[in-house]
């Protein structure tokens, strides 16, 4: 993982991605706010969007959001040229904008898990990742 995000030993989020996980788990969507950080993350690097933030602070550590360094893996893949730092940044990012449109869904009544899984499905398949 120190080749992905160097020495980063924790994860930030914006004060509003923080107040959206929250209340996502408390209506019982999910069990725990790295749930949703980690559907989150994973829904902005399969979409390709990020929401950049200016102000966020630590919200987890870095190996309880990606235990088996599967996000440090698909970053360095993704941005093999960009400094640790700055893709820890992409990851907070793709992870700010993923949550935002999660919380937004559900606000709405749109919330869809199985177009998440098929969304990430068609991503991997596009950059010839087996799914097994």
């Amino acid at each position: 993982m120190n080749e992905a995000f160097g020495k980063v030993i924790t994860i930030p989020a914006s004060d509003n991605a923080k107040t959206q996980m929250k209340r996502l788990v408390t209506q019982g969507l999910f069990k725990e706010q790295r749930d949703v950080w980690r559907l989150g993350a994973s829904l902005g690097i399969a979409k390709g969007r990020t929401k950049e933030v200016g102000k966020r602070e630590t919200f987890q550590n870095v190996n309880s959001l990606d235990p088996d360094g599967i996000f440090a893996a698909i970053m360095l893949g993704l941005y093999p040229d960009l400094k640790p730092e700055d893709r820890v940044r992409k990851l907070v990012d793709h992870a700010e904008w993923g949550i935002n449109e999660i919380a937004h869904q559900n606000d709405v009544g749109t919330l869809d898990f199985y177009s998440y899984v098929a969304e990430i499905e068609k991503r991997m398949k596009s950059n010839n990742v087996e799914l097994t």
